[in-house]
Formats: structure tokens, sequence, C-alpha cells
């Protein structure tokens, strides 16, 4: 039996904005949970009063951009943030952007291209994530060698702590910050310490030229040592991808082979003669159907085939493995991971980004997770590093024997959760240790 109070809650939003009928729910969430109620709120002022509810009627809250997983919410309250969706402000000359967290983060990339800049940072799901969510999901994507990563992007933002109070820190300043950081500190809390509600974006000018350079190879073998060659030449490129062939064939039609995707954001001329460059190395190494794409429709469908199969495995963390090298280890890690898998071009998914050594593994079906990632992080840290998170710090724990480090990690997320959010009310279906 659920405790949350409907007509208070359409006394806060007004009663088109509160919805409990199971059918109309459905188009809000995803997972097994089962909520009492939707609500969607347009303001600060309303996202404060739903959470000094919640905490009144001890009721548990998950939040989110347009989707929102249930995950240990049944009987409680799902905030979709989808009508606070508004880009506040563009301001061109210092760069910034002030961005309501219900926008959608596909719409914001066109917003901001169209004022001639950009904002590096991928979409985590392509059609449903918002600015919001890349901030609180705070995942580093495949720009992050050049770009840094996204948690760079936030100068900093106004939020509803769990308690319904309401803080607001940063400013325009790119230097602004000095001993504990606590804007960046909010990044990748997954919407566990506080609720975005407005978030000040660092923008940058937009590129002049953008280039694509692909090939198909007939291994991960061949198509990774490219990208050692390329390194050692001192070529890095914005983007340096392979994705194998199980998955080549959704980011690019007619694709048979494992794909290569070099992505070169920024000048014309320099650009030319890189890309030139990259296509001898590919093509040198093994590559067919070596091409630079220069033409923006065709450069926008190569780079979204990319995004669309990262997102589709960051949609299953239950079912994927990720670990990191240094790039420069990668052929040994391929080597070492094929020896457990079997042939990583025929794996149900893989994906290398070659400028971080990092690796996605799609797992078959009833693979057992945690053994394979444990076998996985023992490889990588022979090769300098471990699996992803803080799985990787657990596993990393365990190979040392070193029960004591990950109860003092484990402790110390776990207090910070409760001082920000004292009786468990936010997201409590977040685990910040997985």
């Amino acid at each position: 039996m659920s405790n949350v109070n409907i007509s208070k809650l359409k006394g806060i939003v007004g009663d088109a904005n509160v919805i409990d009928s199971p059918s109309e729910m459905a188009k809000y969430l995803k997972g097994l949970g089962k909520p009492a109620v939707v609500v969607l709120p347009g303001n600060t002022s309303e996202v404060s009063s739903i959470v000094k509810l919640a905490n009144e009627q001890n009721v548990k809250l998950a939040v989110g951009g347009a989707l929102v997983d249930t995950k240990e919410i049944t009987g409680g309250i799902v905030m979709v943030m989808s009508r606070m969706n508004q880009i506040l402000e563009m301001d061109q000359f210092n760069l910034v952007a002030v961005v309501e967290p219900g926008v959608l983060h596909k719409e914001f990339l066109l917003k901001v291209t169209e004022a001639g800049l950009n904002f590096p940072p991928e979409p985590y799901e392509v059609e449903t994530s918002s600015v919001g969510g890349c901030f609180a999901i705070g995942d580093s994507d495949s720009k992050s060698f050049e770009y840094g990563p996204t948690r760079g992007f936030l100068l900093g933002f106004e939020m509803v702590l769990p308690t319904g109070e309401i803080l607001d820190i940063g400013n325009k300043c790119i230097k602004n910050v000095s001993g504990l950081d606590f804007i960046h500190f909010a990044v990748g809390s997954q919407g566990t310490f506080g609720i975005f509600t407005k978030l000040l974006v660092k923008l940058l000018p937009a590129p002049e030229a953008k280039k694509a350079v692909i090939g198909t190879f007939a291994s991960m073998h061949k198509a990774n040592a490219t990208f050692n060659t390329l390194i050692k030449r001192n070529v890095l490129p914005t983007r340096m991808n392979l994705i194998n062939a199980s998955l080549a064939k959704n980011a690019k039609s007619g694709t048979d082979g494992q794909l290569v995707i070099i992505d070169l954001q920024g000048f014309k001329e320099s650009g030319k003669n890189i890309a030139n460059e990259v296509a001898s190395v590919l093509t040198l190494g093994g590559g067919s159907d070596v091409k630079i794409i220069e033409d923006e429709v065709e450069y926008d469908q190569v780079i979204n085939g990319w995004l669309k199969v990262r997102a589709d495995l960051n949609a299953k963390p239950e079912q994927t493995v990720e670990f990191m090298v240094g790039p420069m280890k990668m052929p040994q890690a391929l080597a070492q991971i094929e020896a457990l898998t079997g042939d990583l071009g025929a794996y149900p998914g893989v994906i290398v980004e070659g400028l971080l050594g990092y690796v996605c593994l799609a797992l078959p079906e009833g693979t057992d997770k945690l053994a394979l990632a444990t076998k996985v992080n023992k490889l990588a840290m022979s090769l300098g590093g471990n699996v992803k998170g803080l799985l990787g710090h657990k596993l990393k724990a365990e190979v040392y024997n070193d029960a004591e480090m990950w109860n003092e990690t484990t402790s110390l997320l776990s207090e910070l959760r409760h001082q920000f959010d004292p009786k468990g009310i936010l997201n409590p279906g977040v685990s910040l240790q997985a």
C-alpha cells in the first residue's frame, strides 16, 4: 500500500502533471518496479516541494530526464524532468549556456551547433538522454582524450538537495574553484546527492572542419595495430574507435568486418593532411574500403552510427564488462581476452576506444559477468590497468586481499550519501558501488 498523497502532488504541479494510471505511466518508465505515481515538475520550486513531501511521508523518489528506472521504487514517486526543457541562455561571447535539466541532449547539440559552438560530450542514449542526465551519469566518452572528461563542461548548477533545500553554486568563470570542488563532486552521483534544476554549461568554438576516415579489417588485431601505428607517429585524432564485426553492421550498413572510425575535428588544411596520413596507415595496415569522408551528411551518419552502438551497450550495463589499459598495451590485452572468450570478431559485441585504452565487451547470454570480470581484471592489472569503475576497485581489493580498502571505500560512500539524504529517499535503486 502506497503512502503517496496524490492530491498534495496535484496541488504542487497541477492535475495534468500528475499521472497515476499504469498505462499512462508506462511511457515514462523502464524496469520492473511499480511506482504509485509519475509527476512532472515545471520549475525548481515544484521540485523542492515534491522532495519535501516525499521526506514528510517517507516515500521513495526516483528521478530522470525522459525515462526513469523503477528499481526499488515500487509504491513511490517517479519524477520526470521533461517539462523543464528550456535553454535559458546561450552566451556566445563567454562560451557558456544555462540549461534546464530536461533538455534532450540531442536537441541541445542542435542548438549549440546553430550558434556556431560545440558541446563535446556524447549522449549516453541517443534519443532519450537529457543534459541533466549527461552530468548526473558523468561518463567519459570517446572524445575525452582531446576534450577532457564530461565533468569539465559543468561550471555550476542549481540543485534541489534530497531534503528539499536548494543549492546554487558556480559562475561563468573558468577558474572559480579553490580547495574542495563540489561542482564536479556532484557529477556522476546519478541523482543521489541532489536533483539538477539548472546547469551552467561550458561550450567551445565549433571546429572549422570535420572529417572521418573509415575502413574495415579482417581481424580486431590488425585494426588495433593501426591505432598503435598512429600513436607512434604522433597522430592523435578526436576519436579513434574500433567496432567488431557483430556490431559493425549496426553502425554502418553494408559493413563486412571490423569497422574502424577515425574522427578528425579541427582545421581544414591541416585536417586534410592528417586524413591522408590516417588513410595511408589504415590501407598499409590491411584495411579495405578505406575512405575519407568530408560530406557533412555522410560524416553525421558515420558518427551517429557509432553513437547508436555505444548507446546500445550503455543501456545494458548488467551484460557488459568494461576495462582500461594503456593504449599501447591493447595488442596484449586483446590477445589475452581472446584466450578467454574466443574470436572477438564473432563475439556479441566489442568496442575499443583506442586513444583511451578502453574496451567494452557485450557478453553472450548466460555469461557469469562477475566471474568473467574477475579474470578480465587480473589480465588488465597485469598490463597496468583494471576493470572500469568501482567494480574494478572492488576486484583490485580482492586481488590484493585487502578487504579494508574496499570497506573504507564503501563506508565513505554510504556516509556521504547519508549526509546528503538522511532518510534514504532519493534514487534508492542507484548503487554508487556498482
